[in-house]
């Protein structure tokens, strides 16, 4: 979009309800200004939803007598641009998930055709990861937000571990207001853990009696093995409620990784709860600041806080190092402070607010002090 045709279009939504600044090309975006009395601010809130309709973002800000309003080119995505990254990475970590699923679930592998014991897993698993990215790129379309298809991170270690870091999008353009911010950040972890309890739901369905779960364990590695690792998945509130109600605490968490669907919704309630931290530009950081404005900061601080008192915790009780890289991340990378939307005036509303405080709620309850742990 050209500089006049940015102006076309803006001026033909403000249809004459405010005044572009003849010295808009010195500020190089159009500005359009109003005097307060003769506008109120929820039809200046009104044009903004326009504008964005149009993808055109836009600015509010006022003085002592006027209204101003900036607009600014939006980011259009080019439909033509190469996939060939995105589908790499996607295959590559389709490939590792099974692989190592094979290993778990499985045990030894001799050779790659062993590789398809382990796609249940990575189906599980690939499922949630993709819904919950894609639970925030559609949002994020929506709005007009111009987002990157997900990049999925892969990663194959001869150890316990996913097979993969995760997945994540890129967003390109700023995002409006914080209606916006609040739905692309909510949307991943809602879509993601729903998925997350489906997988749990067919894995503890699937599960065979006491018996059954310690011949297939048989079949992987003795049940008394002096020289083993006696590996524990720690558990969470949700993890447990749903145990209980399928009668799956028949299955050891020193065993879960044993079996595909409830490893890999195991996984997605951890990830679920690592989102939704509210700190900085994690999901529930974003969801935080909607919330709260820029209060949102010292609510992170004293979730770093809690977190090191839980690393200090786990380390002196249990000789774990789980979270020690955490407090690292954030003070480098995810940081404490979120940067504004275009537009903070525009508040989220009740029904947005009860769903926030739902999200707070869902990190409690997939959130495990322990996620793993090794008992000698």
């Amino acid at each position: 979009m050209t500089y006049k045709e940015l102006i076309n279009h803006s001026v033909k939504i403000i249809n004459g309800k405010m005044k572009l600044d003849p010295l808009s090309r010195l500020y190089g975006s159009p500005h359009f200004k109003i005097k307060k009395e003769k506008l109120n601010v929820e039809e200046l809130y009104d044009i903004q939803d326009r504008l964005l309709e149009a993808g055109i973002y836009s600015n509010l800000e006022k003085s002592k007598r006027n209204y101003y309003l900036k607009v600014i080119r939006g980011h259009n995505p080019n439909p033509k641009k190469k996939m060939i990254t995105h589908i790499f990475l996607f295959l590559l970590t389709i490939f590792t998930t099974a692989l190592t699923g094979a290993m778990l679930t499985h045990g030894p592998i001799s050779s790659m055709r062993d590789i398809v014991y382990g796609l249940p897993y990575s189906f599980a698993l690939l499922s949630i990861l993709l819904t919950h990215e894609m639970g925030h790129y559609f949002a994020s379309r929506y709005y007009k937000v111009e987002v990157t298809l997900p990049y999925f991170i892969p990663i194959f270690l001869p150890t316990f571990h996913p097979g993969t870091l995760g997945a994540f999008i890129k967003m390109k353009s700023a995002i409006p207001n914080k209606k916006a911010l609040f739905d692309i950040g909510v949307a991943g972890p809602f879509a993601g853990i729903i998925v997350s309890i489906i997988f749990l739901i067919a894995g503890f369905a699937q599960l065979p009696d006491t018996e059954g779960i310690y011949a297939h364990i048989e079949t992987i590695h003795p049940l008394d093995n002096p020289d083993g690792i006696n590996l524990y998945l720690g558990s969470n509130i949700l993890y447990d409620l749903l145990a209980s109600l399928f009668d799956g605490h028949r299955l050891p968490m020193n065993e879960v990784y044993h079996f595909p669907y409830i490893l890999a919704g195991w996984f997605g309630l951890l990830v679920t709860a690592l989102n939704l931290m509210p700190i900085g530009q994690l999901d529930g950081g974003h969801i935080t600041y909607a919330l709260f404005g820029d209060k949102a900061r010292k609510v992170a601080i004293i979730a770093f806080g809690l977190l090191i008192l839980l690393n200090l915790y786990v380390i002196a009780e249990f000789n774990s190092y789980v979270w020690v890289l955490w407090p690292i991340l954030i003070l480098f990378f995810i940081r404490f402070r979120h940067p504004p939307t275009m537009n903070n005036k525009i508040e989220i509303g009740v029904t947005r607010k009860i769903l926030g405080w739902v999200a707070y709620f869902i990190f409690i309850i997939c959130f495990s002090p322990l996620p793993v742990y090794i008992i000698f």
